[in-house]
């Protein structure tokens, strides 16, 4: 797809530009096509393009002069007009190196940006002010006025020279306009899709480290947020806490009253464990069928074991049924806990084997229970 940037142009051609001498006229839509080509690659920022575009545009600004003067020579030799016109050819070239000279300091870019302006404004005037006139001129010699009678019908002609002047510059004005509403659209499709994509990035990540069924976060984010959070809590000399949670007999919630209950219980449990986590330290995470874990820093011994009696007590008194339990009526959830302040070469599985253990700990002692220490 060609960006509105690529096809912008900074001097569109129109009809003021035209003198009327069709070597001429072909010569000049070439400039300004060089023109724009420079501008745009401004604009990309393209620093190798932007060195071999100026030094394309002034090899043809040069070879466009040379044949100009062959022209102007032939008709207006030692003619004031010709002199006049010839200076402003060789003048050309200097100026633009003086503004290369004069602009220490400067990027490549902004300097080739003061070049494009003086560009722009030397041809536009170059164009309608002096080519234009001697065009006109020229014509009439070739009709057969004398060189007097040629230049005063040129003067005379051009004395419109300022309107064919404003005349051009609005319609440039309103070319590039049209050109800039375009790219402002342009840019604003391109906005709202990066917006869109970044709102579909989003949702993918979330998808990534989300477990369909619950909307807890899954096994894959658990395991990089707990070298998050255990390289944090090293650096700071806080204590991490992993909690192991696991369903008293969940099978037979499956197969007594089907898995669409099972899963419906699995969801009330993890509503459940989101409303308790609300701390943004204390994150619960599904990590297996019906086996979560909680992750929590910087809480004190108490106050963990303290926060897991509340979470196996909240789950019991969600009063989801189990018959087929054989501690309760309801459903209820064992949890072992795995607390420490971590050292240098602490690691996650040292974690989850402590939490693991005293997990089955807890379902060997009768489950419903939490187990925080030997």
């Amino acid at each position: 797809m060609i960006s509105s940037i690529d096809k912008f142009e900074v001097l569109p051609w129109n009809k003021n530009f035209e003198t009327g001498n069709s070597i001429i006229d072909a010569q000049h839509k070439v400039l300004v096509d060089l023109l724009n080509n420079l501008a745009v690659t401004l604009v990309n920022q393209d620093e190798v393009k932007l060195n071999t575009t100026f030094d394309e545009l002034i090899a043809y600004a040069n070879m466009h002069f040379a044949d100009e003067e062959e022209i102007w020579l032939k008709y207006f030799p030692d003619d004031p007009w010709f002199l006049s016109h010839k200076k402003t050819h060789t003048s050309f070239l200097p100026s633009v190196m003086d503004i290369k000279k004069n602009v220490s300091g400067d990027t490549l870019t902004e300097t080739t940006e003061k070049i494009v302006r003086y560009l722009l404004q030397w041809l536009v005037f170059h164009i309608i002010d002096t080519d234009k006139r001697m065009v006109i001129a020229l014509n009439a010699l070739e009709l057969g006025a004398t060189i007097d009678e040629a230049k005063n019908l040129a003067e005379e002609e051009m004395k419109g020279s300022k309107q064919i002047l404003i005349d051009a510059i609005l319609n440039m004005y309103g070319e590039l306009s049209s050109r800039t509403i375009e790219a402002m659209r342009e840019m604003k499709a391109r906005k709202e899709a990066e917006e869109r994509l970044n709102e579909t990035n989003t949702q993918l990540q979330k998808l990534i480290i989300t477990d369909p069924l619950t909307s807890l976060f899954n096994r894959r984010h658990f395991d990089s947020t707990f070298k998050l959070q255990l390289r944090k809590s090293i650096r700071g000399k806080t204590a991490l806490c992993l909690m192991l949670l696991d369903i008293d007999f969940f099978k037979g919630i499956n197969d007594y009253y089907g898995h669409l209950v099972g899963d419906q219980a699995l969801q009330q449990l993890s509503a459940c464990l989101q409303e308790l986590c609300r701390r943004p330290d204390d994150m619960a995470f599904r990590i297996g069928g019906e086996e979560f874990c909680i992750l929590t820093t910087g809480e004190s011994k108490d106050s963990v074991e303290q926060f897991a009696e509340k979470i196996r007590a909240t789950v019991e008194g969600l009063k989801i049924p189990n018959k087929q339990s054989e501690v309760s009526s309801y459903m209820t959830i064992s949890i072992g806990v795995a607390y420490k302040i971590p050292r240098v070469g602490d690691n996650q599985d040292e974690f989850i084997n402590v939490a693991d253990k005293r997990l089955y700990q807890a379902k060997a002692s009768g489950r419903n229970k939490v187990i925080s220490s030997h």
